[in-house]
């Protein structure tokens, strides 16, 4: 998804508008997913004037009639859900987010009927562009975002070594002004990487690498730390 750089404006006026009132849940439905791989869901709960308990979603697919209901973990104000493969390996995936507040029972997204009027986000078993390295070449990868690094809740890599399987998601970590990801060795001279990466921004969207949305912004780099 495209960084939207005025939605944190938007979280901003709507916290104000209902401060004091009723809370909101803030969501970006996902365009799609992808089969048998990993990835996020993600939201921001504004409390209003009431305590904010427990954010929760609940999922299920285009198979089963009934919901199971997952806890959201909050990671520094976005709620956040991660699916695992076998949880995107029909047509569609099916969930709605609760909030429970004190004295106010639930709020949901969908806020009307979420139960029958879920969010239904299609699964498509297209290839997610990934770009590939040789792991003799390439000790560590670094994701330099410039000046926005600021907005930046997490950056993950997914990886897969060789031509099939997997893509796995990993944390990169902040050092010196940027993100890093050491590869792992490894004993075949032949041995290539296949990654992505995703960037979760403060107002929940995301921006992938490789995409045209990235290359747009010319303070984004991707840069390879060389074995010597």
């Amino acid at each position: 998804m495209k960084y939207f750089r005025q939605f944190p404006l938007l979280i901003f006026l709507a916290s104000i508008l209902h401060a004091g009132d009723i809370p909101q849940i803030y969501h970006r439905v996902p365009d799609k997913f992808y089969y048998d791989q990993f990835d996020w869901i993600h939201c921001v709960v504004d409390p209003g004037s009431y305590q904010l308990i427990d954010v929760g979603i609940f999922i299920k697919d285009d198979i089963k009639n009934l919901y199971t209901e997952y806890p959201m973990i909050n990671d520094n104000g976005v709620y956040t859900f991660q699916l695992i493969p076998e949880m995107v390996q029909t047509d569609s995936f099916i969930y709605f987010i609760t909030a429970e507040f004190s004295g106010f029972s639930l709020l949901a997204y969908p806020e009307e009927n979420p139960k029958t009027n879920p969010v239904i986000v299609p699964i498509v078993q297209e290839k997610r562009s990934a770009k590939v390295i040789a792991v003799q070449d390439v000790v560590k990868l670094f994701c330099d975002l410039g000046r926005n690094i600021d907005n930046v809740q997490n950056i993950t890599i997914f990886t897969r070594y060789g031509q099939t399987g997997r893509f796995n998601p990993e944390p990169m970590v902040f050092n010196k002004g940027r993100f890093q990801y050491t590869l792992r060795e490894s004993s075949d001279k032949n041995s290539k990487l296949f990654y992505y990466i995703v960037i979760l921004f403060d107002d929940q969207t995301t921006l992938s690498y490789p995409s045209d949305e990235f290359d747009k912004n010319m303070d984004y780099r991707i840069l390879n730390g060389r074995r010597s």
